[in-house]
């Protein structure tokens, strides 16, 4: 008799337990639609840029106070309740930042095309690179912008220039320039390849029948692409994470958390 009732019991707990873990597992994915992502709508600010860029010490940075040295990222660094740089620390954000490799860059697009409610994203270079070999650097900048500009009034970018404290630092506008009018000859280059592939039939009134193709380019102007002509602001700032000196970019992030 006394065997019987262990064994009941013990039935008894393990359907106390399974019927406890079947509740928390229901309300957790109660919100969750198969098949489809979980959209980010948190109030959000973005660290992306090149590899080797300074990426990874200046999330730290932010969320530390501290540099620390670092090896090339390799999954996003997210910091849930980053606290503003300011003195009103009444307000709380989400921070991320995103490995710079070329296969490791879908985290970062696919967190864009996800996210709700970007406040800002930062864009890391090394203001020591020679202009003219900004070409990789614009091509990844071009897809950014490509998805941050699909947002109802754009995000707005900081071209955030790292190592300033080197002698071999190119001046803040003068690296804005050069990515400008790079991204101005990848738009003139898509709308070459695209025009070659297809030239769409007008008609009856002259218009062209592929205005509305959702594969055109969005970005128009060619060689006369200016990022005046963005929903979001490009700023471009001088700063150096080696020196702690991100003030610049630490008042910039502060703007844009009250917009």
């Amino acid at each position: 008799m006394f065997e019987l009732s262990n064994a009941v019991l013990v039935s008894l707990l393990i359907i106390l337990i399974s019927t406890a873990l079947f509740l928390i597992v229901h309300k957790n994915a109660a919100n969750v639609i198969p098949g489809h992502r979980v959209l980010n709508r948190d109030p959000t600010f973005i660290i992306a840029g090149p590899s080797g860029s300074g990426k990874t010490s200046l999330f730290n940075m932010l969320t530390t106070d501290s540099f620390k040295p670092t090896v090339m990222s390799q999954v996003p660094n997210v910091a849930e309740d980053y606290m503003l740089p300011s003195n009103v620390k009444s307000f709380k954000f989400k921070l991320m930042e995103f490995p710079g490799h070329v296969k490791l860059r879908y985290r970062l697009f696919d967190t864009l095309k996800e996210s709700t409610y970007l406040k800002g994203l930062i864009f890391v270079v090394d203001s020591t690179i020679d202009p003219q070999k900004l070409t990789e650097t614009a091509e990844f900048f071009y897809e950014i912008l490509m998805l941050t500009e699909r947002f109802p009034e754009g995000v707005d970018v900081m071209i955030a220039c790292n190592k300033s404290e080197s002698f071999s630092s190119r001046p803040p506008l003068k690296i804005r320039d050069a990515l400008e009018k790079e991204i101005g000859k990848i738009i003139e280059r898509k709308a070459k390849s695209l025009s070659a592939v297809k030239k769409p039939d007008k008609n009856l009134s002259g218009h062209d029948e592929d205005e509305s193709n959702p594969n055109s380019l969005e970005f128009q102007g060619g060689h006369d692409f200016k990022f005046d002509a963005l929903d979001g602001n490009i700023d471009a700032l001088d700063g150096s994470v080696l020196k702690s000196q991100i003030d610049k970019w630490e008042c910039w992030i502060d703007e844009r958390s009250v917009n």
